[in-house]
């Protein structure tokens, strides 16, 4: 007798312990015998267990389809919140780059204070040559402190007012011994220092050297500079001023580059060297002066004060000098740099001899 699943409707064989239609175990006790069921009812039976099969196997696909959404959406959420924050970051270095570029106050604002820090540190750059800058004289060299550099308003201001005591006494001892090679030398430094570094900058520049009231001063200058250049503080001697190439000087007169003064003769010149009373004449500047010529620098420098003349010739030559008045009282005293000047040209006139 046919025996069969009670599940699917599949026929069993006899023994069979599960169905190998849909794997249910057989129950001996629903054993159903073909005679039980006519024909329609079998096939009605059938087709009410294998859409119960079908609906089983559809709940299974689905649960599995919605096991699998359930894990792939979770690993997108993870995903997505790790990579939420650089996005964010991104979103604002965008939005900022954005904004940059739509606000041009800003980006002038950034741009001016770049150029800020790049004057500034061309300055401190500058700043430091100038430090280490010295005065080498007879081995020794002489330093001038620090100094500070500065633009203020358009002009580059270049300043050494702390110079050392023993350091300024020894620049006055060179000034007044008529050794300048050594502070030119220094000074020409000084001047392409500020030169470059104005170039650098696109504006002029100004030179201020030395100490304010204090007691040292050269005692080579004239009583009139003591007096312009005193206070009841003390003396505020320049070292080196100027704010060009042809105004800068060393000691208020004595000119960096060139000669203060035109040393070619002529009849119609009122002086042959013009500042002989204030400023210690060089062998450059005598040099090209004849024996003749050299004489009469010599004299003229006694003539400022009045000297009396007993050559008919020198009385001859001076007379014609509206700056020249005749001075019986004048016992030929001279100023240290008016006595430096004549000495020197007495020193030419021996070698010319």
């Amino acid at each position: 007798m046919a025996k069969f699943c009670t599940n699917c409707g599949n026929e069993l064989k006899d023994g069979q312990v599960f169905c190998t239609g849909c794997g249910t175990k057989v129950r001996v006790q629903r054993t159903e015998y073909p005679g039980d069921f006519s024909p329609t009812e079998r096939t009605t039976y059938v087709k009410q267990t294998k859409n119960k099969q079908n609906r089983n196997l559809l709940i299974t696909v689905l649960s599995i389809i919605g096991g699998l959404a359930v894990l792939v959406g979770a690993y997108f959420i993870v995903t997505g919140l790790k990579e939420t924050k650089p996005q964010t970051v991104s979103h604002n270095m965008t939005s900022g780059a954005k904004d940059g570029g739509s606000d041009p106050v800003k980006t002038d604002t950034k741009e001016k204070k770049a150029a800020v820090n790049d004057e500034e540190t061309i300055i401190k750059n500058y700043a430091r040559k100038l430090n280490n800058l010295k005065i080498n004289a007879s081995g020794e060299n002489i330093s001038l402190g620090k100094w500070d550099v500065s633009n203020r308003d358009g002009t580059l201001f270049l300043e050494a007012n702390n110079i050392p005591s023993r350091n300024l006494t020894r620049i006055f001892d060179l000034y007044d011994s008529g050794d300048l090679s050594p502070l030119k030398d220094w000074a020409k430094e000084v001047y392409f220092i500020a030169d470059d570094l104005s170039g650098e900058l696109k504006t002029k520049w100004d030179i201020e050297v030395g100490n304010g009231c204090v007691s040292n001063y050269p005692i080579t200058l004239s009583q009139s500079d003591l007096m312009a250049y005193s206070g009841s503080c003390g003396y505020s001697i320049p070292v080196l001023s100027g704010s060009d190439k042809g105004s800068l000087s060393l000691v208020i007169h004595s000119k960096v580059f060139g000669s203060t003064e035109n040393t070619t003769v002529s009849g119609t010149n009122e002086f042959i060297f013009p500042h002989s009373d204030v400023n210690r004449l060089t062998d450059s500047e005598i040099a090209p002066l004849s024996l003749e010529e050299l004489g009469l620098a010599r004299n003229e420098i006694f003539a400022r004060h009045g000297h009396v003349f007993t050559k008919e010739e020198l009385r001859a030559y001076f007379d014609q000098k509206s700056w020249y008045f005749p001075d019986p009282s004048y016992n030929d005293t001279l100023s240290p740099i008016e006595k430096y000047n004549v000495d020197l040209i007495k020193s030419r006139e021996e070698y010319l001899k």
